[in-house]
């Protein structure tokens, strides 16, 4: 069913409320992160001290971590340039390409891995598409052009098919 590719696994408020000791417990080894209002604004450059020390730790409990993103190669460059982690810039999610060329260098398989990010027609699209769970984050920061707020709008059935899944109420989160 074709609605199913837009409804995620999990939600989550931020990156910071989500289990990776769960994720690892069900044999998630590889992280997929998008990086712009899932890690940080797009107003900010370099990782913050408190997504440093989450992906640092999420690297020390052992799971691979890869970017991947629609934004420029120099934008990824800079944000990776501490970590030096598997990037894919310019990634025309929901394209599968980069996220199957992610799997491959992170050494894991599908089943292993997880996407997260910040919104359905790409993020939880691309990963739906190969198979992978998808964690979609309420954006950092709202984007205030049209074109974001008509995708939030249109997001807003997909919400509620997750939470009904859940026998949760919707209410307007993301």
């Amino acid at each position: 069913m074709m609605v199913g590719y837009f409804v995620p696994d999990m939600i989550y408020d931020t990156v910071y409320e989500i289990d990776f000791d769960a994720l690892n417990k069900k044999n998630i080894k590889g992280l997929i992160f998008d990086i712009d209002n899932t890690l940080v604004s797009y107003k900010q450059e370099t990782p913050t001290e408190n997504v440093a020390d989450l992906l640092n730790g999420l690297t020390n409990m052992g799971f691979a971590i890869c970017f991947i993103s629609n934004n420029s190669k120099e934008r990824v460059a800079l944000f990776n340039q501490k970590f030096q982690y598997f990037s894919f810039p310019k990634a025309g999610k929901p394209s599968i390409k980069f996220i199957k060329e992610a799997i491959k260098v992170m050494g894991i398989n599908a089943e292993n891995t997880a996407m997260i990010g910040d919104q359905i027609f790409t993020d939880v699209f691309a990963a739906k598409r190969i198979k992978i769970m998808s964690i979609l984050v309420n954006p950092i920061e709202p984007v205030e052009t049209l074109f974001f707020k008509f995708k939030r709008y249109m997001e807003k059935p997909f919400l509620k098919k997750y939470y009904k899944r859940l026998n949760k109420n919707y209410g307007g989160k993301i």
